[in-house]
């Protein structure tokens, strides 16, 4: 519940206990191996079930150029679609995090060692227990890495990288010309709502009270510009709903009660938005609002109870999912759900590769994946749609 409801709680405090949610570590451990092995991957989606200018002030966290025989990935770890025709994939290679990007829609892309991070915190302490590093690309140029904490911001496609903490602009609300950045559950390095001015590749925060004292798992920014986000804690019931029509100067939120913990938020615009949850028993229920986030509503969809659910608005208004298909275990395809009554129905739209323990959405798109079939077939690739009826080929890094 969000921390205002209560006199005498100490929101920070509680805030500064939930920082590092270690449900992060299954989330990133399903992103970045999520190609190298589809034993992996339906590994990592049981243990589930349940889109900017700053100085160079901080020494770099850089490593020499990679051994040449280093072989390269059938696929990297991790792709966020950062425009209709351009992206970047993370590949993380122990505690190296390498990054490619592309323009043309995986024509042609950057050189895996042209940009890359190497963590000096992730390897694990005297104790040997393990710690964390994980990557979220913010834009097509802005990067944010968390080693095992500690914030990294590049601001030029990975090529530099400056102390997090002190390089992101802290504002009262986040200025017209940046984009608040989409961020899936569980957030990956994200811990609060953040934008980039795609100009300079500037990073900025919100300097107020957070909507709520849970941690920040998922935030969808409308085509109008409002911003709907999620707060939830790992293993607990009860989630915050937030939802700013002001780019984040204030809130309205709204507490998702019972058993149920959320699955994903998006929003229509600052009036229309969605919330996806699933109960202790395992059944998955949409909730519709049309007074921006003040009161929800059931839509009685009949959706299959499963453990991968991704969720997003199409380019026509219509609601696009992405869940498990048919076949099991390293077999499971994918599957793309569509709703074009307000979510009251789903109808399955195509179905193709494997499931992938990974976010298949960004705000306005969604994207299957296909496997590269033999030494002289078609590369890793994605069928990228707007509508679930047009489809585009965007061939993934080699």
């Amino acid at each position: 519940m969000s921390g205002r409801e209560f006199s005498g709680f100490d929101v920070d405090a509680v805030a500064v206990a939930v920082r590092q949610p270690p449900i992060e570590e299954l989330r990133s451990s399903a992103r970045s191996r999520r190609h190298r092995s589809v034993a992996t991957v339906a590994a990592a989606l049981l243990v589930l079930a349940g889109l900017t200018v700053v100085p160079l002030t901080v020494g770099r966290d850089r490593a020499e150029p990679a051994d040449p025989t280093r072989p390269s990935p059938t696929h990297s770890g991790d792709f966020t679609l950062t425009g209709p025709d351009a992206g970047v994939d993370v590949w993380t290679d122990g505690c190296v995090l390498r990054f490619a990007y592309t323009g043309d829609r995986g024509r042609s892309w950057s050189d895996w060692d042209a940009a890359r991070f190497e963590g000096t915190r992730c390897a694990g302490d005297t104790t040997g227990a393990p710690k964390i590093l994980n990557a979220s690309v913010l834009s097509e140029r802005s990067y944010l890495v968390r080693d095992a904490g500690q914030q990294h911001l590049s601001t030029d496609y990975g090529r530099t990288w400056q102390d997090g903490d002190a390089a992101i602009v802290a504002v009262p609300s986040f200025p017209a010309t940046a984009r608040p950045v989409f961020c899936g559950f569980t957030c990956g390095a994200v811990r609060e709502p953040l934008a980039v001015d795609p100009s300079s590749g500037t990073v900025y925060r919100l300097s107020g009270t957070a909507p709520s004292w849970r941690p920040l798992v998922s935030l969808y920014p409308a085509a109008d510009g409002s911003i709907w986000a999620a707060y939830q804690l790992e293993g607990a019931s009860g989630s915050t709903v937030a939802r700013s029509a002001d780019r984040g100067a204030t809130w309205t939120t709204w507490q998702v009660g019972g058993d149920a913990t959320l699955v994903a938020v998006v929003g229509l615009d600052q009036r229309q938005g969605y919330v996806l949850t699933r109960t202790a028993g395992g059944r998955i229920r949409l909730l519709r609002t049309t007074d921006g986030a003040k009161t929800w509503r059931d839509t009685d969809a009949d959706l299959p109870a499963q453990p991968h659910w991704d969720l997003t608005v199409g380019s026509d208004g219509s609601l696009l999912a992405i869940t498990a298909g048919g076949g099991t275990a390293s077999d499971r395809t994918a599957r793309l759900l569509v709703s074009r009554d307000a979510g009251r129905t789903f109808l399955v739209a195509r179905e193709y590769g494997p499931i992938v323990g990974s976010v298949c959405v960004a705000p306005g798109y969604a994207w299957l994946f296909g496997r590269a079939v033999g030494s002289a077939g078609e590369p890793d690739h994605l069928l990228l749609t707007t509508d679930a009826t047009t489809w585009a080929r965007f061939t993934l890094a080699p």
